[in-house]
């Protein structure tokens, strides 16, 4: 059965379940301070470890998530410390009965890797050049997936009882996005903007086509570059086809580049996942936030870890019925969903258990923390964050919500010229909190038109939220057979909150 055709079957008891997992993080920065990890053997606090490891296990966490830099693992090129490796694998999985998933974070190259390709560095729109590994150098590239495949090939041969899942990472953040550095978009390195006429060459053969629909007087192929943007420095939306086709392509390419990497994990019989930034914010662009999409209907990945820090992206304190969006949509794809509470600003241990209620009410699979080490101490308090009380009303109504994914890319940035910063994500809130206020509502969040149009049989009542652009005649014929569906059934339209509160007409870019 189809995920969309079990939905009806199952909304009603995801409120009853109990979370499966629960995780905590210790990521390569822990273990280096407050365990030596980077030392020698003798140096290494192992014993400290493994009390930590324990204090977890009997808070009720099921899974240590760790990470490691390509930068630290393998700093001679061919000379991989397995030993390290071994000794994090060791420590959890002979001292404690935890599950261990794995961080490998590739995008901090080592020096030998620039050295052997000078022009592999990621470049913002100012042309700054960054220590990290651009996501267009291909022969950079071959050489991180072959590194990747034998590291996960070493852990899975050593620890297959004990090795839960992998996460290639190509973000700073530990995050399937784009870096962002000085508010700048990322990537115009020259493997970058070649890659991207490469791309647009295979689409619009003709350069005077290409300076047709874009406006542009560009002479030859090599003048081809894309737009210089920065976050905040446009107010209100962007309906440029040059705008789109530089965000397109980022999409395009930059999930190949995780489902890629997910794909040699997968090859050596690990599960792959990835962490997933807040949707529905006006830093989708910035962030490519697009290319969820495609990352999640991947075969290549097994499940998904929606994560927040419980702050706007203007800096205010989430409210945490938010959180039920993110996840219900990244459910559509049929892929376990997990929520992460990163609690380095986080104000109270209520709005953490506040969060995971919200998560249980939304089916996630299960819950975990980050950045939690020396902020919050292993405690009963802890633990009962941990087991939140269970959602006492049973779902008696569901509601099928749909935001476009790709339209909420419409801006470059926070809005620091409005009286709103976020706009979107403020509309966003108020629709999740006026859902939220009927314990008995359950929504199912869609991203795509296609997810929507198939699961409209199972809903009582349907929210659409009209997209600001489309992406070819594809999509407007779907549009259209979309809106003949919805009228016939009990609905509301809404309109995203472009230009302050007013709305705008809907732009349909032709097919590049």
């Amino acid at each position: 059965m189809l995920p969309h055709m079990a939905l009806r079957a199952n909304w009603r008891s995801l409120r009853s379940e109990n979370f499966k997992e629960r995780f905590g993080s210790i990521f390569h920065s822990d273990l280096t301070e407050r365990f030596k990890s980077t030392q020698n053997e003798t140096q290494r606090l192992t014993g400290d470890l493994v009390n930590t490891l324990r204090e977890m296990e009997a808070t009720g966490i099921s899974t240590a998530v760790f990470s490691s830099p390509w930068d630290w693992f393998e700093q001679e090129e061919g000379k991989i410390k397995y030993d390290y490796l071994d000794w994090v694998m060791q420590t959890t999985c002979q001292n404690t009965k935890l599950k261990v998933a794995f961080i490998l974070d590739m995008v901090r190259a080592p020096a030998w890797v620039f050295t052997k390709f000078p022009d592999a560095k990621a470049m913002d729109s100012h042309y700054r050049q960054y220590q990290l590994l651009s996501w267009f150098h291909a022969e950079a590239h071959k050489v991180a997936q072959e590194t990747l495949r034998n590291v996960v090939s070493h852990m899975a041969n050593s620890y297959r009882e004990c090795l839960s899942a992998v996460q290639p990472v190509y973000n700073n953040e530990y995050e399937a996005k784009y870096t962002q550095e000085h508010d700048c978009y990322q990537d115009y390195s020259p493997p970058a903007e070649s890659a991207f006429r490469e791309w647009l060459k295979v689409r619009r053969q003709r350069l005077e086509d290409l300076n047709g629909r874009w406006g542009t007087q560009f002479k030859t192929w090599e003048e081809v570059v894309p737009p210089v943007l920065e976050a905040g420095a446009l107010m209100g939306v962007d309906m440029a086809s040059r705008y789109w086709d530089f965000l397109k392509f980022r999409e395009v390419v930059g999930a190949e580049v995780f489902t890629r990497s997910c794909a040699v994990v997968k090859s050596a019989g690990v599960r792959c996942f990835h962490h997933v930034p807040e949707f529905f914010s006006v830093l989708s662009a910035v962030y490519g936030a697009s290319m969820f999409k495609h990352i999640a209907a991947s075969p290549y990945v097994d499940f998904i870890i929606v994560n927040s820090n419980f702050r706007t992206s203007y800096g205010t304190v989430l409210n945490p019925t938010k959180l039920r969006m993110y996840i219900n949509a990244a459910q559509s794809y049929g892929k376990p969903v997990y929520f992460e509470a990163a609690v380095e600003r986080m104000s109270s241990l209520e709005l953490l258990e506040a969060g995971f209620r919200h998560a249980a009410a939304s089916g996630a699979m299960g819950i975990g923390l980050t950045n939690w080490l020396g902020r919050l101490p292993l405690n009963a308090s802890l633990m009962q964050a941990l087991h939140p009380a269970p959602v006492r009303c049973r779902a008696t109504e569901l509601v099928g919500v749909f935001i476009h994914l790709d339209s909420c890319s419409a801006w470059h940035g926070l809005q620091w010229g409005w009286s709103r910063k976020d706009p979107l994500h403020d509309f966003v809130q108020d629709l999740a909190d006026t859902l939220g206020a009927e314990c008995g509502t359950h929504m199912a969040v869609f991203m795509e038109l296609d997810r929507f149009y198939n699961a409209l049989p199972q809903m009582d009542r349907v929210v659409f939220v009209e997209p600001i652009m489309l992406f070819g005649a594809v999509e407007l014929d779907l549009y259209a057979l979309v809106k003949t569906a919805v009228r016939s059934m009990r609905h509301d339209i809404l309109y995203m909150p472009v230009n302050q509160t007013n709305g705008v007409q809907m732009t349909v870019l032709q097919d590049l």
